[in-house]
């Protein structure tokens, strides 16, 4: 059975290593993928200077402080207990008010009002619902008429250039081979026996927490689910680019980190296939 995304960031391990990744680029400790993330939300909020925002899911609040530093008026809410503390911790250490951080489910955040507030962020939160759907439909309505909803997704198509178990995993459902005679299977299952599983690698994400998450395809998200809620699609941006597949981080993992940083470019094309995230900007109509 998966773990609840908050259960699983709410020991105090999880919460301390989540406050790092916001203070700066060490390539030694991890890659810098909350760092560039951060950099697409901030430059979408100031290009559309929102007078009310909400970070919903807001973790330990280290972006919600750089925001509030840039006098936007913002506050957030987190489903765990433990990281709602931490915040707070954090908001005080900045002479902040640490009521601008409350506990809130985003899933259903029934303590907003509908249609008051003019942008709300997810940063690495809304792929965690079970409900997804319901989630962004939920989200909406508490946005006024015009109001944006920037968050961020798992990328997908990732899985391709992965060349490891996920791609093993993405080309079954793009290619329909069960409907082929065994030997033609056999055949086509040997195709990948190069591809290299990540365990012997000692390469772990959120996946190998057994925490429950969700990927989504950046060529479809706007047909198939942003249409379907009533939201209007205004950009999708990538980042967390890999400049040659995983498997390679933990032979060269300092270098790796810096070759991928490079390629950071939020509307590159390469991003659809080689980023493993993306946000979407899209917009209440």
């Amino acid at each position: 059975m998966k773990i609840l995304f908050y259960k699983f960031f709410n020991s105090k391990k999880k919460i301390k290593q989540y406050s790092r990744m916001y203070k700066g680029i060490n390539f030694k400790e991890s890659y810098p993928a909350n760092v560039k993330r951060l950099e697409i939300f901030l430059s979408l909020i100031k290009k559309y200077k929102p007078k009310k925002i909400i970070d919903a899911g807001c973790g330990t609040g280290m972006p919600l402080i750089k925001i509030k530093k840039m006098r936007f008026n913002i506050s957030g809410y987190d489903k765990a207990k433990n990281i709602v503390k931490e915040a707070k911790i954090n908001l005080k250490n900045n002479n902040l008010d640490e009521n601008l951080i409350q506990s809130g489910d985003f899933e259903n955040p029934k303590h907003i009002k509908d249609n008051s507030v003019n942008c709300i962020l997810g940063m690495g939160t809304f792929y965690y619902s079970k409900k997804f759907i319901q989630t962004l439909k939920n989200q909406k309505r508490k946005l006024k008429k015009n109001g944006h909803l920037i968050f961020s997704l798992r990328n997908q198509l990732f899985d391709i250039a992965t060349l490891n178990d996920y791609s093993i995993k993405f080309y079954s459902k793009l290619y329909e081979i069960n409907k082929f005679k065994p030997m033609i299977k056999k055949k086509y299952l040997k195709l990948f026996t190069g591809y290299s599983n990540r365990k012997k690698f000692e390469i772990r994400n959120i996946d190998d927490y057994q925490v429950f998450s969700n990927t989504h395809n950046p060529l479809t998200i706007e047909k198939e689910i942003l249409n379907k809620v009533g939201l209007k699609l205004n950009g999708i941006y990538f980042y967390h680019y890999h400049a040659i597949p995983p498997v390679f981080e933990k032979i060269d993992k300092i270098n790796f980190r810096k070759q991928s940083y490079k390629m950071e470019k939020p509307n590159d094309w390469r991003g659809f296939f080689i980023a493993s995230s993306f946000v979407i900007d899209c917009q209440k109509t």
